[in-house]
């Protein structure tokens, strides 16, 4: 079980054969909660605990429990503490740093990063995950870079870069403020050094597209379609409408991108990659291509299939 697409995290079974413990019930809790049984997990847990309080794998594994629950505060109470307990090891800090990047505390999460890589040198996940945190909160710095002065390009082709190098990664897209796409119009026919410039911008609204469904932000993922984009027959209205119930009314979305390649001339562009979806309802991974023409110095989604 991974807690989160963003950062490597580690599974329970790390801690499982690092300490002692009633080894049959835990792997029993364990395999429970590998199979989905998310309330019969907790609930074993909690009786587990009931007279085994300071079992570090029990807590441990109700703190896996509680992520997939979405219940991010009762989680991170439960890493928290786990590191006053048990300061030596590094996976609680680690996963309590991927639940405070969950709710943009990029400086909690690297703190508790640097506690993981105190107790555990050589503990590589923490490292990686430490360099994550650093390229979002670059992001961020370039996202306020742009809010100055959108028309900086080398802040767009930065951004851009860092974005596809984040997105690479199998993470949770974290919330920022989107910088716009660059709005300076293209030549028809543009010049190799031009072309990437305009691959960047195609990546970046692709990549703001995805930042605002996974945050069920439902304005600024619709607003990354064509004013005349229809789905399946129906009109834009309709459409909207839908997308509206379906976005909004789900308690969490992760989507993830990576392996992604760009087509574009002039003012088209059509970018193909593999999409990692999951949500308190479904999860999926699968092939899409979107079709995109620039509209008003925007890149906007005017065709979109799956596979």
């Amino acid at each position: 079980m991974v807690l989160s697409r963003f950062f490597a995290v580690v599974a329970a079974c790390a801690l499982l054969f690092s300490m002692p413990a009633q080894a049959t019930e835990i792997q029993e809790i364990n395999q429970q909660f590998r199979k989905g049984d998310l309330p019969g997990a907790l609930d074993r847990a909690n009786r587990f605990l009931a007279t085994n309080p300071k079992d570090a794998q029990a807590r441990f594994l109700k703190g896996l429990i509680l992520t997939d629950q979405g219940k991010t505060n009762d989680a991170i109470a439960v890493f928290t503490g786990l590191t006053e307990d048990f300061p030596e090891l590094p996976e609680p800090y680690n996963n309590l740093a991927v639940l405070h990047a969950s709710q943009s505390r990029y400086d909690a999460a690297k703190n508790a990063l640097e506690m993981a890589i105190r107790a555990h040198p050589n503990y590589a996940t923490a490292h990686e995950n430490l360099g994550d945190i650093y390229a979002k909160m670059a992001s961020i710095a370039y996202d306020k870079a742009l809010a100055l002065d959108s028309k900086n390009v080398a802040a767009q082709t930065k951004l851009a870069l860092i974005q596809e190098m984040i997105q690479g990664q199998p993470r949770k897209a974290a919330t920022a403020k989107s910088a716009p796409a660059p709005t300076r119009p293209a030549p028809a026919k543009p010049s190799p050094a031009a072309a990437p410039q305009a691959s960047n911008a195609v990546k970046a609204a692709i990549i703001e597209w995805a930042k605002a469904w996974s945050a069920r932000d439902v304005n600024a993922y619709l607003a990354a379609y064509a004013s005349d984009y229809a789905a399946d027959g129906m009109t834009r209205s309709k459409w909207e409408a839908q997308r509206r119930e379906r976005v909004g009314s789900a308690k969490s979305i992760d989507v993830q991108l990576s392996d992604m390649s760009i087509d574009q001339q002039g003012d088209t562009a059509s970018a193909t990659f593999r999409q990692a979806y999951r949500s308190d309802r479904f999860s999926s991974t699968v092939t899409k291509t979107l079709k995109l023409a620039r509209q008003n110095g925007q890149w906007r989604i005017v065709d979109e299939n799956a596979k």
